[in-house]
């Protein structure tokens, strides 16, 4: 007897049944923004006000859950979005291994034909070096969606095979190795410096503050959502995956790091620091301390640089990959028709030219 999947809609990330956070959480073993903390954090702090999440989850048999996609759209509009924001280095849905193709192609398809119909999803950033990407693009197609690949971004990663720093610092670059040295004295000695890394702990609430306070004095923007940065360092507490990295001048907060370490992979999430004391190259002192611990006491098997392609990055990372998004048209409607048409036009146009430049004398 084949199996019969029911494809239902939730409002909420709250919403969902433990069978259906279990399975968020064992893709959170990929990356710590798989998982339903992560998705239920953004849906918290991170939307606009014109935004609500919508989640789709698939059961087997009415009974197992196979399958959940976390999405988002505006109030007024038939798009669809991945549950994702420029907070997210990774997105992808959660599913069970086996028969995964058409389960996902049942979802995608019972969307595909609601109404008020949807004129397009768009699915990003995702890993397109992993076996889902494949299948998310093949059940996208064998559900009708039209469906066309982009460019997100580059990310800069370290893979790392010892608990051995030293080892690991002296393949770095020459700047990065002559910055350490030379800064590292005068920072510890001349301008009575600290460097603090928090787990937790009964003062978090306090180095929240100072994190706070040496973003705002740094070169960086306002973040556009207040509650976000605070209630993740207390979620990444709670989870056992903080390493956020203070760097002190005379008792006077200088530099802040966000690293998050789970599942062996350590992600370098958010950097400020004071331009007061750059002279001290507080940032590249930090990023050296933070290193020596997630190598040396988490034993981390990759460190991650997680979204862009600075210059900088290149100075502590030694492999690059890229992150690919999914951008599906639905033909049963005017707008997704049109939609899909200027895609491939785009496409099309792009090809054209990369073609000629490779040929051209």
């Amino acid at each position: 007897m084949s199996a019969l999947f029911l494809n239902t809609f939730l409002n909420s990330p709250a919403d969902l049944s433990n069978q259906a956070k279990q399975l968020l959480t064992y893709s959170e073993q990929k990356s710590f923004d798989l998982g339903f903390d992560w998705f239920n954090l953004l849906a918290a702090t991170a939307l606009d006000t014109d935004e609500k999440t919508r989640i789709y989850v698939t059961n087997e048999n009415f009974e197992n859950v196979q399958f959940v996609l976390p999405l988002k759209h505006k109030t007024l509009s038939q798009n669809l979005f991945a549950l994702t924001t420029f907070y997210t280095s990774l997105y992808s849905p959660a599913v069970i291994q086996t028969n995964s193709i058409s389960i996902m192609a049942s979802c995608f398809s019972a969307i595909r034909h609601e109404q008020p119909a949807w004129h397009s999803l768009r699915l990003q950033p995702l890993n397109r070096d992993a076996d889902e990407y494949v299948q998310i693009k093949t059940a996208l197609r064998q559900a009708g969606w039209l469906t066309f690949e982009f460019f997100c971004f580059g990310n800069w990663y370290l893979p790392v095979f010892t608990v051995n720093y030293d080892a690991v610092f002296s393949q770095f670059s020459s700047r990065v190795k002559s910055t350490v040295k030379r800064k590292l004295k005068q920072f510890l000695i001349n301008a009575n410096g600290n460097l603090v890394i928090v787990n937790g702990g009964e003062n978090l609430e306090q180095f929240i503050q100072d994190y706070s306070r040496v973003y705002a004095s740094s070169w960086k923007k306002p973040e556009p959502y207040s509650k976000f940065i605070p209630e993740l360092i207390r979620l990444c507490a709670r989870r056992g995956w903080l390493r956020l990295g203070l760097a002190y001048i005379d008792g006077e907060i200088a530099a802040a790091q966000i690293w998050i370490v789970c599942c062996g992979r350590a992600a370098i999430y958010k950097l400020a620091y004071d331009a007061r004391f750059e002279h001290y190259s507080v940032g590249t002192l930090l990023t050296d301390h933070l290193m020596r611990y997630v190598i040396e006491v988490d034993q981390v098997k990759e460190i991650d640089y997680l979204i862009g392609d600075d210059s900088y990055k290149r100075d502590w990372m030694s492999h690059r990959r890229e992150r690919w998004g999914l951008i599906a048209y639905n033909p049963r409607t005017f707008l997704g028709l049109f939609g899909a048409i200027k895609q491939f036009s785009i496409d099309s146009v792009k090809k054209l030219q990369c073609w000629l430049k490779r040929n051209k004398k």
